[in-house]
């Protein structure tokens, strides 16, 4: 495929500024003159909000359909409008990517190599920015919910998880960015690293 812009997704535990980090970088990335399209998982397709109105809500729905449901929402958006955005744009930055899906969904039962084959057809980003807050951060910033990805005990295994993609996916380019300190001095390393890393 061939495509002009550096793909940026932006990773981690709810609550750890990803959505404001993006946005931040957007603004930063335009104001330099550069074009950026900016998206958040799960999108706006029609199975992108399925998925925001009744699957991760209502809790009738196994582990499965959720997998199943989270690939095509993200298959239906690269046909649509990923594949287009990154020959158009600069800049492509992502709220959230299939490395979502390689965490939270072994978390709940699943298998995560059959997780990653559901997901062997998604572009990889250029670069990864993992937010890392600690758990008890994320309970002062969200609190303990009756919703399972909001309990403690999930969010400890899922912060260890998210620590560990690094590891898995060693030819990708991860940044792991401590996401307890000030909103503006996360946004300067961040900027720093996407000059340096897409020049």
């Amino acid at each position: 495929m061939e495509k002009k812009a550096t793909y940026i997704v932006f990773e981690g535990m709810d609550g750890s500024g990803k959505t404001t980090q993006s946005k931040l970088l957007k603004e930063f990335l335009e104001n330099q003159g550069y074009s950026v399209f900016l998206f958040s998982e799960p999108t706006d397709n029609e199975v992108g909000k399925l998925i925001k109105s009744r699957i991760v809500k209502e809790k009738t729905y196994s582990p499965e359909t959720l997998a199943l449901c989270f690939a095509a929402d993200r298959s239906i958006f690269k046909d649509e409008v990923l594949l287009k955005a990154l020959k158009e744009y600069e800049f492509v930055i992502g709220d959230r990517s299939f490395f979502s899906s390689l965490v939270y969904q072994p978390l709940m039962g699943l298998d995560y190599f059959w997780i990653k084959e559901l997901n062997r057809f998604v572009v990889k980003p250029d670069i990864t920015f993992i937010l890392d807050i600690s758990v008890e951060e994320f309970m002062k910033r969200r609190g303990e919910t009756d919703v399972i990805f909001e309990k403690k005990e999930f969010q400890e295994k899922l912060r260890k998880a998210y620590l560990e993609l690094p590891e898995k996916f060693p030819k990708d380019l991860f940044f792991v960015i401590n996401g307890e300190r000030k909103i503006e001095e996360i946004h300067e390393e961040i900027k720093k690293k996407v000059l340096l890393y897409s020049s």
